[in-house]
């Protein structure tokens, strides 16, 4: 078989498309979603609640871990947006973050402690650490595009920029049907 002229791509070699597009709104490529290694190349895991007294009877499954630091391959911005979470082409996960940074930084999906574990309020960011450490433990990437939305005239003031990217990632998750997101 003849081979293509040129450089041979690397093992770590990642392409993604710069643009995705999902009923009729652009979401842009953010770059991958990134799990602590160790030196061999290891995903590294915890779960915080190991060790504690009546943890599988008193907590629920996405509680228990394992999870593992999550960063974003580049920088998001400080603003209100929406999310989607792509795993070998399809998309998997959409939200809204009023933050973008926040989401992705360690007081958000990338790092889970104990005390985010035994509250019920932070099950939708454990559900999603644990799924992107368990794609990375498979040896797959998971891609983040991001779509920011804009603030205007007395959105700036109010929380509506925030509100609007809930509507929009509501819309976007019904078209997509990610399997990621929780049964309803």
């Amino acid at each position: 078989m003849d081979r293509p002229a040129g450089p041979t791509p690397s093992a770590d070699e990642h392409w993604a498309p710069e643009h995705l597009v999902v009923d009729r709104e652009a979401l842009a490529y953010a770059g991958r979603l990134l799990v602590e290694r160790d030196d061999a190349g290891q995903v590294l895991t915890s779960s915080p609640l190991e060790g504690m007294a009546a943890v599988e009877q008193r907590y629920p499954a996405w509680a228990l871990g394992p999870f593992g630091r999550v960063e974003p391959e580049r920088a998001l911005p400080s603003r209100a947006g929406v999310f989607a979470l792509v795993q070998g082409g399809a998309v998997r996960y959409v939200g809204s973050s009023g933050d973008l940074e926040r989401t992705f930084s360690a007081r958000g999906i990338g790092q889970v402690s104990r005390r985010d574990a035994q509250q019920a309020r932070n099950e939708e960011r454990c559900r999603l650490n644990r799924l992107v450490v368990a794609e990375a433990r498979a040896g797959r990437t998971v891609d983040l595009y991001v779509l920011l939305v804009e603030a205007t005239g007395l959105q700036r003031l109010s929380r509506a920029p925030g509100r609007r990217a809930e509507g929009l990632a509501a819309r976007l998750a019904r078209a997509t049907q990610g399997a990621w997101h929780l049964p309803r």
